[in-house]
């Protein structure tokens, strides 16, 4: 949107000037355009990893020379590399990469996963399973690098008012190119060549966006010899009063603090959950008798109802505790654990029903699955307004820390699922599979429930003078002891108090 200050002539007869908004496509639009194209390649990289490695091991085509004679425990190790290094390389990404903001990383990334993508039959013909996992570890590597590098682009391109609705609109064509992956893999895996046309598919895909956002993309608008003056200026004034202050994270306070374990434990299990459907689920439907087409159309399935639920979920109860309709009326601590308990519950019982099942049963069975996903979404957005209710200093960086703790659970879900799986891919070892991701998604939910209050945490008000609430005017079951010390802390901010514990308040 951009403002222009028009001259008028006011009924008292005096001249004054007034602002006009509208809404201009700019060169910076295009810029986001891109952004949210890269991003989507990525997701279906992502995506389209298991339903290759799944035609890659499929026993039903054996007889084709591109068909290994791997087991599910060959194919789960591979998904763990690149998980793993996903894992392995958020932390740093995401201190370092925001500091550079240059076009030439999200290029570099994407070289990297079209070359490997492109030599990748090669890599398998010729270095077998080994030669496969380091592969897949370097691409994880570079997955993470992008997010970081996208926010420093938002910062240097879009006005304050913008970048929200643009990190919104990059994830979610992360989410679409997963969706659309899962189906259009498979139907590439039924083809002659089979997997390898999905990793040529995939090298086309990366390389082509590597070469477009080379050539038409630049880092800041100063750089971008197409951008308007106009346009530089607008960007220019209006982030002008939008300046980052540099903060000394209290990490000591922050990771003893128990309600950041809670929070860790909470996006741990809505990981592990998110990666058990993305790469094993459609081994799960192809164990039911579906072909590799169907296996990702209804693999695709779950994914939208989340999307949708995303979508529409997380702004109405940001809306809903922004306006205190519900704080007077119930206790926020409470009622966000009694739904977290109702969801959890209901996911806990989805995972449980689809593996006993029978066979006949695809489209109930398809059902199930994709309620379960679905309810990912409320808990998802339960999560995100608890980040916002901590702290509103240091959001980003509890999201950091919860991001590296929950990868590195998320990569251990295709470990697992190929140990169990490896000696037989048949009903009862498919429930063992269901009920360990029922369980480890049950008591971390319930775990970070447990330990997950309403209200700021103290170090956050100490440290990073943040003067958002009253907490006054909440109903979060404040002690007359914790409200005295919080009136305290609002009257001097930066003078500690005694006796403050470094934990949050309950």
């Amino acid at each position: 949107m951009d403002v222009e200050f028009l001259k008028y002539k006011f009924r008292d007869g005096y001249n004054g000037v007034i602002t006009q908004t509208k809404w201009q496509v700019g060169v910076r639009h295009v810029q986001m355009t891109y952004m949210v194209l890269c991003a989507a390649a990525l997701g279906a990289l992502r995506a389209s990893a298991g339903v290759a490695l799944l035609a890659l091991t499929d026993a039903s085509r054996r007889n084709d020379s591109y068909v290994q004679a791997w087991d599910v425990g060959d194919r789960g190790a591979a998904l763990w590399a690149f998980f793993s290094g996903h894992a392995l390389a958020l932390l740093p990404a995401e201190l370092y990469l925001p500091r550079l903001g240059d076009k030439f990383v999200v290029t570099a990334v994407l070289l990297i996963n079209g070359s490997l993508n492109a030599a990748m039959p090669t890599i398998v013909n010729r270095g077998g399973w080994t030669a496969l996992c380091n592969a897949y570890f370097l691409m994880g590597m570079t997955q993470p690098c992008l997010a970081p590098v996208n926010r420093a682009l938002l910062d240097n391109w879009l006005p304050p008012i913008e970048r929200q609705t643009a990190a919104c609109i990059i994830d979610t064509g992360s989410y679409v190119g997963m969706i659309l992956a899962l189906p259009a893999s498979s139907w590439l895996s039924g083809s002659r060549l089979g997997w390898e046309l999905v990793a040529y598919a995939q090298a086309t895909l990366a390389l082509s966006l590597a070469v477009l956002w080379s050539l038409l993309t630049a880092a800041s608008p100063e750089q971008h010899h197409a951008c308007p003056d106009a346009e530089r200026e607008y960007i220019k004034e209006a982030s002008a009063e939008c300046r980052k202050k540099r903060q000394c994270v209290p990490w000591r306070s922050m990771l003893r603090c128990r309600r950041v374990v809670g929070l860790a434990l909470a996006h741990a299990a809505n990981n592990a959950l998110f990666i058990f459907y993305l790469v094993d689920v459609p081994l799960y439907l192809k164990s039911t008798g579906l072909s590799l087409l169907q296996c990702g159309v209804q693999a695709m399935i779950p994914f939208i109802a989340l999307l949708m639920l995303v979508t529409t979920t997380a702004p109405t109860i940001g809306c809903l505790l922004k306006s205190n309709m519900m704080a007077h009326v119930f206790n926020v601590t409470y009622i966000k654990k009694v739904i977290n308990a109702i969801g959890t519950v209901s996911i806990v019982a989805g995972l449980a029903m689809a593996p006993n099942m029978p066979e006949q049963w695809s489209y109930l069975r398809l059902c199930v699955l994709t309620v379960t996903l679905g309810l990912l979404a409320f808990q998802y957005a339960g999560f995100i307004e608890n980040v916002r209710d901590l702290s509103e200093n240091y959001r980003g960086t509890l999201i950091v820390i919860t991001s590296a703790f929950s990868s590195v659970v998320g990569a251990v879900v295709p470990l697992g699922t190929g140990m169990i799986l490896r000696n037989e891919n048949k009903p009862d070892a498919w429930r063992v599979v269901f009920c360990s991701i029922a369980s480890v998604y049950g008591v971390c939910s319930m775990a970070g429930s447990a330990l997950g209050d309403a209200g700021l945490a103290l170090w956050d008000r100490m440290t990073g003078g943040a003067r958002g609430h009253d907490f006054a005017y909440h109903n979060t079951g404040l002690s007359p002891e914790e409200a005295s010390q919080l009136e305290l802390l609002d009257m001097y901010p930066n003078k500690p108090i005694a006796g403050t514990p470094s934990e949050t308040i309950a």
